[in-house]
């Protein structure tokens, strides 16, 4: 059975997947990873720079976001021989108003990264109003990419483009087709909300979150799907009532107790932040994270197997490599994965391990490839980079090592402190009192105390600190009583409900 639980009852967003019971996937959003990639604007050309082969466009942040002119529908459309040479100004003008999209989020010093280029997204596919190409998935076959090509070229209008997802390749044409119809309204609709508004303006946002959960049902097709936000589980029934192929039965989740440790997901998340991961036949493997690439070595451990040591060794290589394609995607690594198997002398032992691990590696959702053994006898895997792995989001360099390891992160302490007030009975209480280190009481309070004083209003308690000092972040709820009693011994005061 499988099964998804998600967890929108604090300002920490999160979603957990078990496929036959196993859990497979962690996906962890804090409010400081919320993107903006995806999200369309009608954005102002506030100035086109020749030099740069660039223009600013205003979309109503403080920085103007940056479109290169490869990035124009004029200019992928244009047919003349020379355009590569021709400057922006040519494609687009000061002044205009246009439909942009963030393709990369600014940063401290740069605005968001722009096209004009729009993707529409869906299960199947993502339909391009201006795209030109078409494309396919390279997870199939040549000759079922070519049977997609004609399919999609036979829908397309002279200046669309596709990009045709894995999930439409055993899927039909009829179905293939009334998505992208569903895709062409979406984009209607926007062109229309376009003509109501003044620029600049958001015309649709994205959610990663909600797109990486969507993207989970559909590809599971049916199970539970366990939910703590009534509104959301409400708009998630309507959204999947129209899609006769998915059956989930669906459960709004009253308990006191949060989700994750109801269903004993505190503690798989715990594991998935540990370098050490323990094997069914008592070996190990070790996980360490680099700069450069994620480190994985397997150690035989405690098994010693009754086979010859060839064989065993084989054997724990084989076990090891089930466990790691299941981490990778887990723990959401992406780059560079070197995997340092234990030795083996026979090339069909080493095969063996490969073509298991090349067959695992082909059911991951993200695009991941097999690079195979080098000279040295370390194993190459290459996984697709779209966010940070579930260690960074959770975790934080440790002060007292000089960022050689890894501690929680403030953001994940307040999270839990949030989780363990609204999961504590807190019998009517006035007040209570929290020791707390000075950074993480300060991210708990957030910018002009606004955290803070949603969560007062939501417990309709008020919150009262004593800072400590500490190595690392920290806190204890020392205490519940009167507004009067918890005064007196909290040292940080703040004004909430």
């Amino acid at each position: 059975m499988n099964a998804i639980f998600i967890d929108t009852k604090t300002a920490e967003k999160r979603f957990a997947v078990k496929e036959a019971g196993i859990v497979t996937r962690f996906f962890v959003e804090q409010p400081s990873d919320i993107s903006e990639v995806g999200n369309i604007y009608l954005g102002k050309v506030e100035s086109v720079k020749k030099g740069m082969n660039a223009a600013f466009v205003n979309i109503g942040k403080d920085k103007n976001g940056f479109l290169q002119k490869d990035q124009l529908p004029a200019y992928i459309h244009s047919t003349d021989p020379r355009k590569k040479d021709m400057p922006i100004s040519n494609f687009i003008t000061e002044g205009e108003k246009l439909l942009v999209q963030v393709k990369k989020d600014e940063t401290g010093i740069k605005g968001a990264l722009l096209t004009a280029i729009i993707e529409i997204p869906g299960e199947k596919s993502i339909y391009m109003p201006e795209g030109k190409y078409i494309a396919v998935s390279k997870k199939a076959d040549e000759s079922l990419r070519n049977k997609w090509r004609k399919i999609a070229h036979s829908l397309k209008a002279e200046r669309e483009g596709f990009i045709i997802r894995t999930e439409a390749l055993s899927g039909s044409k009829e179905d293939w087709e009334q998505e992208v119809n569903q895709l062409k309204d979406t984009y209607a609709s926007i062109k229309k909300m376009k003509n109501n508004v003044k620029a600049p303006a958001l015309l649709m946002k994205k959610s990663l979150f909600d797109d990486e959960i969507t993207r989970e049902i559909m590809r599971l097709k049916s199970g539970e799907l366990y939910y703590n936000d009534k509104e959301a589980l409400e708009r998630l029934k309507k959204s999947l009532q129209s899609i006769d192929t998915l059956n989930w039965v669906l459960y709004f989740h009253q308990d006191k107790e949060g989700i994750f440790s109801k269903y004993n997901l505190e503690s798989e998340l715990e594991k998935a932040l540990k370098p050490i991961v323990w094997l069914s036949n008592g070996a190990y493997i070790v996980i360490n994270e680099t700069e450069a690439a994620v480190v994985i070595d397997v150690n035989t451990g405690k098994f010693t197997g009754k086979q010859a040591v060839s064989e065993t060794v084989v054997q724990t290589n084989l076990t090891a490599a089930k466990e790691i394609a299941k981490q990778l995607r887990l723990r959401d690594y992406s780059g560079m994965i070197l995997i340092d198997f234990i030795d083996m002398q026979a090339n069909e032992d080493k095969r063996k391990v490969q073509n298991l691990l090349e067959d695992l590696l082909k059911k991951d959702p993200k695009q991941t490839r097999a690079i195979g053994f080098t000279p040295l006898g370390i194993f190459e895997v290459t996984r697709k980079r779209t966010r940070k792995p579930l260690s960074q989001t959770l975790k934080t360099k440790c002060p007292a090592c000089n960022g050689t390891g890894l501690i929680e992160s403030p953001e994940t302490i307040c999270f839990r402190l949030e989780r363990e007030l609204f999961e504590t009975p807190a019998d009517g209480h006035e007040a209570v009192l929290i020791e707390i280190d000075n950074k993480t009481m300060e991210t708990f309070k957030g910018e002009g105390n606004r955290h803070l004083i949603r969560i007062e209003e939501f417990l309709h308690m008020k919150i009262f600190f004593k800072v400590i000092k500490s190595d690392i972040f920290t806190y204890h709820i020392r205490q519940f009583g009167t507004v009067g009693e918890i005064k007196a011994k909290a040292v940080d005061m703040h004004t909430g409900i």
